[in-house]
């Protein structure tokens, strides 16, 4: 039975890179064992978000790390330090996660910035359809903190025509084109629907694809 994908082996590679320097810390005596615990606790939920946004979703049981990560340092600061630890830790998971928001937005206004100039291109799919997938669903600009523009609309809409050339095949992309014509018009709004479809159709291609690819791997090991 697998308990854990590939992209979890990643996952933990990347928070022990970030846990790395705590622990020289640790031993040089700069900080208790305690204190490292929460440390590390804390690595990992940003090494599960890093990789979240990379496209690169650990899964233990097949529930995503990102998921599972978010109370543990909470659960590991409770056995140490109480309700006192707790505000502090929450403080600090407040602190983080407005840092991320802040982070995202500045990327999307750069990315608005050269939109026009951001060739639309794909990864062989014939080489690794996983990662061909995992380009088309960055490739559209569906932002989370800046207005639907026209211009983000026609870029989508460029995206969607590139895929169609390729005979791509997804069931939502005509209702997701229909909704982008709509963008700037003050009579008719856009259906978010129409946007978390398309999205959604494309992780399950992703995710049947990986375990296509695990189940494969698993049967030649």
């Amino acid at each position: 039975m697998i308990i854990f994908n590939l992209d979890a082996i990643l996952v933990t590679l990347l928070a022990a890179l970030f846990s790395a320097p705590f622990f020289g810390v640790y031993y040089f005596g700069g900080m208790g064992e305690e204190i490292l615990v929460i440390c590390v606790s804390w690595m990992i939920l940003v090494a599960s978000f890093v990789g979240k946004g990379i496209g690169v979703v650990g899964r233990l049981f097949f529930i995503p790390m990102w998921l599972l990560s978010i109370p543990l340092p909470f659960v590991i600061t409770y056995m140490s330090y109480k309700w006192t630890g707790i505000g502090v830790t929450f403080g600090i998971f407040i602190g983080f996660i407005l840092l991320i928001i802040g982070l995202s937005y500045i990327s999307e206004k750069k990315r608005l910035k050269n939109l026009r100039s951001e060739k639309i291109e794909f990864p062989d799919r014939e080489e690794d359809a996983v990662v061909y997938w995992q380009a088309i669903k960055d490739k559209f600009f569906l932002p989370s903190y800046l207005k639907m523009t026209p211009e983000i609309a026609r870029f989508n809409n460029r995206v969607v025509e590139a895929l169609q050339k390729q005979e791509v095949e997804l069931t939502t992309i005509e209702a997701f084109k229909t909704e982008m014509g709509k963008a700037g018009s003050k009579r008719k709004k856009i259906d978010p629907q129409a946007e978390k479809n398309l999205m959604a159709e494309i992780d399950q291609k992703i995710i049947d694809l990986q375990e296509a690819k695990e189940l494969l791997e698993k049967v030649a090991g």
